[in-house]
């Protein structure tokens, strides 16, 4: 999540804009609407600086966006924060929601609007919250003398949007049943099992499945002939919707398939599309997607357009949208150049982020591994944050970057990233280019392995194999075993690289991680004593933000300074 302050901060100290950056971590619990420290800050800047100063919270009770405006309003994107709050300062008024306000609450997405007037000594006076109800109405709240005084709104607001979810829910779409087709080959129990938990992650309900015991696909219909009758029968008995089949088909296969079940046909490529369509929360994921869509989409275009021409829900129609445009090929070629010129923007913001001073100057470390082994959840343990965990395969695709200080007292770097699967298709990895450069870029990847999982061992291959691809076999490898307290009789395969047990649910191992991590971080720190004149205003900017700095001792020619620097850094010390 970026933590830029947007808006109007022309004219803001450096210190105030890092307060107010400090916000992004502020631990909030859903009972008060916010904390008191976050109604201090944001009081104390608008009093200083006489403008308004406005803070969007998520549905997870995460600080979103810190804006800043003028002396009275704040220009901001509410697109952003559907299911949020947001609360804001009144420097010259009362607490009151104007009208304005109001209206804004009523015609975005979010949840509720609270404002704050202040006193003469720039602390909070007075505070006004309201939410829309039911009938689309405003209910107003307040004064409020005191933050704790607003838990009777939070309650009435939780109690309210449960009511508009029953409401938005009242014809509510039923699960699509699916029936999955595999063929027998290697592993091809554990790949089903597999295709039926992203079936039940799209959104579906896998009915039943069948596997055909051949050696490889049948050109025209993946399956021999014979057992489509077969298959037609039992998703007439089982009264399926959609049929979906392990591997990638060929558009021709898709359509004999068609033709003959009368049924929406998908492959596991489009399955696992749409899962990445409809987890896509961020620009960049949303560009990534749409473009491995457009491109699986773009040679299926010929013949009879089947897949374009469906509308209406259900596994396979999230992403990009079927418009009548989309069926143009020229116009597809159009939008996905036009995708590729954005990730080439996005992957050059990405590329200046790592090389940043902050970024060049910490060791990094890339947690990767397969889909739903714990990744997410060991950031949140390391770092103490709140990302995204549910069980469930590719809960989370954006990357997240956390800074955590190590048992030595040394600052890193820590990155999420993408979980991997078995037949991931190659046009999400060239889409994800960008993100899976976290793992290229990285010093160190933590490869996070679910040590109860009873397949274990093909997840750990899978993962290597992809890597591979990446181009990343030069970079250290930590292996962590992730579920040590609910492994039964897993064994894993040995390996090269250190290895070490954890349980994210029990805290166990977590002291052994962070003592590997330490010993992994030695590998491209040296330690130097460096004689900088007192002339040499250049070098010592770069030593302190570049460096990590033990000790100063100052003498009659300048400074001796003992520091800790990347090795790819310390030939530039000679040229400052």
């Amino acid at each position: 999540m970026s933590k830029d302050i947007k808006g109007n901060i022309e004219g803001l100290r450096k210190n105030t804009i890092e307060i107010l950056e400090l916000l992004y971590d502020e631990k909030l619990s859903g009972e008060h609407f916010c904390s008191q420290n976050l109604i201090d800050v944001i009081c104390q800047v608008s009093y200083t600086y006489n403008r308004e100063v406005g803070v969007f919270i998520d549905r997870r009770h995460r600080v979103s966006s810190v804006v800043v405006g003028d002396f009275q309003s704040i220009k901001a994107d509410y697109s952003n924060s559907p299911g949020g709050r947001m609360i804001h300062t009144h420097p010259q008024g009362s607490g009151h929601l104007s009208q304005i306000d109001l209206n804004t609450l009523s015609s975005t997405g979010l949840y509720a609007m609270a404002s704050v007037s202040i006193d003469l000594e720039g602390y909070m006076e007075y505070l006004y919250c309201a939410y829309i109800d039911a009938e689309n109405e405003p209910r107003i709240f307040g004064p409020y003398r005191d933050i704790s005084q607003t838990k009777d709104f939070m309650d009435q607001l939780n109690a309210e949007n449960q009511v508009k979810r029953k409401q938005l829910h009242v014809e509510e779409v039923k699960e699509e049943r699916v029936v999955a087709v595999g063929l027998n080959l290697s592993r091809s129990q554990a790949h089903m099992d597999e295709l039926e938990a992203l079936i039940e992650t799209a959104g579906g309900i896998c009915v039943a499945s069948m596997v055909q015991n051949r050696s490889e696909q049948d050109s025209a219909y993946y399956i021999g002939k014979g057992k489509i009758l077969e298959l037609l029968h039992l998703a007439s008995e089982k009264k399926a919707d959609t049929i979906i089949f392990d591997d990638e088909l060929t558009f021709s296969q898709q359509r004999n398939l068609e033709d003959e079940l009368g049924l929406k046909v998908l492959d596991r490529t489009a399955l696992i599309l749409d899962i990445f369509a409809k987890r896509a929360l961020s620009n960049e994921g949303k560009l990534q997607v749409e473009l491995a869509m457009l491109e699986y989409i773009y040679p299926r275009l010929s013949g009879k357009g089947l897949i374009l021409s469906r509308l209406g829900g259900g596994i396979g129609t999230r992403g990009p949208g079927e418009t009548k445009l989309e069926t143009d090929r020229r116009h597809i070629r159009r939008r996905i150049s036009y995708l590729k010129e954005q990730l080439d923007k996005v992957e050059k913001r990405r590329d200046q982020q790592r090389q940043s001073k902050h970024r060049k100057k910490h060791f990094t470390f890339a947690i990767a591994g397969y889909t739903n082994a714990g990744k997410s959840t060991l950031l949140n343990l390391l770092s103490d944050s709140s990302v995204l965990v549910e069980n469930m395969l590719f809960a989370t695709l954006d990357p997240t970057v956390r800074n955590i200080k190590l048992p030595s007292n040394r600052e890193v770097i820590i990155v999420d990233t993408v979980g991997f699967i078995a037949k991931l298709p190659i046009k999400l990895i060239e889409a994800f280019k960008s993100t899976l450069d976290e793992i290229r870029y990285a010093d160190c990847i933590l490869h996070v392995i679910d040590g109860s999982n009873p397949e274990a061992n093909r997840h750990i291959k899978e993962v290597y194999s992809i890597l591979k691809t990446l181009n990343v076999n030069e970079i250290p490898v930590i292996e962590v075993v992730n579920k040590a307290d609910i492994v039964s009789n897993t064994i894993l395969a040995d390996t090269k690289h250190p290895r070490t047990e954890i349980s994210c649910y029990t805290g166990y191992g977590i002291d052994n991680l962070l003592a590997l991590m330490d010993e992994a971080t030695k590998s491209n720190i040296v330690k130097l004593s460096v004689e900088v004149s007192h002339t040499n205003g250049k070098l010592l900017s770069f030593i302190y933000e570049n460096a990590n700095v033990l000790s100063v001792k100052e003498n009659e020619s300048g400074l001796t300074m003992d520091i800790e620097i990347a090795s790819e850094l310390v030939s530039r010390l000679s040229t400052h």
